[in-house]
């Protein structure tokens, strides 16, 4: 068990400063690095401060960064999710970690989950300065996860989606979605999402609950399934069987795709379980076994 240090962290990106935490632990003089960054509108401290803890401790350098337009980076309309920024924010945080010089550049791992696990999984395939991914929970087809959107809600939730971009053209404010709603009209539909998904918010952050309606259309149409064939390095990927975000069997495509590379778990648990209990417990300890067979503290 190392003692570590959070230091503030502030980093370009355009016009803008992303905000992050970085993980020291001490003692070991060019530790490994993982970067970290949450899922759909979620602030670094929902949940990820935990992992990051428990990695810190393990001898692991950890950057824990907030998105532009959320959290404490800077960026407007406030508490948009544009995939394209936010995969835009991954790469500035990758270069940033390549030249700092306080850790082993050499050994990056990328941590994602829900649609950071998208993320870094697509990057994975295009980057060659990866060393590892690791993948809890993660979006990995829009397209699968249309089907489970509620019929009823879709086509108003679509037009919604539509106005707002085409608002956002000419300068118009944002025509907005509830993230979660027990009853219906959302960008994450169903009542079993609704409890999840308030289970990892941290009251003590703002969090509006709602985001600028054009992203939903995104969302249906990003794949990283498509992607991950060209993925060679390790991937750890863990899915939950009764994820009703990501179908289970887009996430045994996926994993079947990255093979052999990929290390594949399934567990008996719906979308968000895995920020709780010994459900986490099991998490961080799967994690770190991959850490050590495939990183590595010294």
């Amino acid at each position: 068990m190392y003692a570590y240090t959070v230091e503030p962290l502030y980093v370009k990106s355009g016009e803008d400063v992303i905000a992050a935490d970085f993980y020291r632990p001490h003692t070991v003089e060019k530790p490994a690095v993982i970067l970290m960054a949450h899922g759909f509108a979620a602030l670094r401290h929902f949940k990820l401060v935990q992992y990051a803890q428990k990695f810190a401790q393990a001898g692991y350098a950890v950057v824990l960064f907030d998105y532009r337009y959320w959290g404490g980076s800077t960026g407007r309309p406030r508490e948009l999710v544009s995939l394209k920024a936010q995969l835009e924010d991954w790469k500035t945080m990758i270069q940033h970690v390549s030249q700092r010089k306080s850790v082993d550049t050499h050994r990056i791992v990328l941590w994602g989950t829900a649609l950071s696990g998208g993320y870094v999984l697509s990057l994975a395939a295009e980057l060659n300065n990866i060393q590892a991914v690791m993948v809890q929970v993660p979006f990995v087809d829009g397209a699968a996860s249309a089907k489970t959107y509620p019929l009823q809600y879709l086509p108003k939730a679509l037009k919604l989606s539509s106005q707002d971009y085409m608002g956002s053209k000419v300068g118009l404010k944002p025509k907005t979605l509830a993230i979660v709603d027990p009853s219906g009209l959302c960008i994450l539909p169903t009542a079993e999402i609704y409890r999840g998904y308030l289970s990892i918010v941290n009251p003590d952050y703002y969090w509006s609950g709602e985001v600028p309606a054009r992203v939903l259309f995104h969302l249906l149409r990003y794949r990283p399934i498509q992607d991950v064939r060209k993925i060679n390095i390790p991937v750890l990927f863990m899915a939950a069987k009764q994820d009703r975000l990501t179908p289970i069997e887009a996430s045994r495509e996926a994993a079947t795709n990255i093979a052999p590379f990929v290390q594949y778990h399934e567990w008996d648990l719906q979308h968000f379980d895995i920020y709780h209990g010994q459900d986490f417990e099991k998490a961080v300890a799967t994690q770190l076994e991959f850490l050590h067979q495939h990183i590595g503290v010294s």
